[in-house]
C-alpha cells in the first residue's frame, strides 16, 4: 500500500505489550505496515506501567483492514 508520509497514522490499538506484539505480528504478516508505541507511565507509581499501555498506528489508508483483522484476531 502506497503511503503518504505527511499525514498522520492512526491509533487502532490499544492495551498491554504483549497483546500488542501479536497484533504487530499479525498486520505486518498481511503486509499492513505498523508503529508499535510505548505510552507507559511510572511516573506516578513504579506499579502503574504494569501491563502497560502500547499503541499501534497504522497508516489512514489501512486503518480500516487493519481493525477488521484485529477484531476477527480476538
Amino acid at each position: 500500500m502506497t503511503t503518504n508520509c505527511n499525514e498522520p497514522w492512526v491509533n487502532v490499538f490499544s492495551g498491554d505489550a504483549f497483546e500488542a506484539e501479536v497484533i504487530r505480528g499479525m498486520l505486518e504478516t498481511n503486509d499492513i505496515r505498523c508503529i508499535v508505541e510505548d505510552h507507559t507511565s511510572v511516573l506516578i507509581s513504579p506499579y502503574s506501567g504494569v501491563g502497560g499501555d502500547m499503541r499501534i498506528l497504522v497508516a489512514p489508508a489501512d486503518v480500516e483492514v487493519a481493525q477488521r483483522l484485529i477484531a476477527e484476531g480476538r
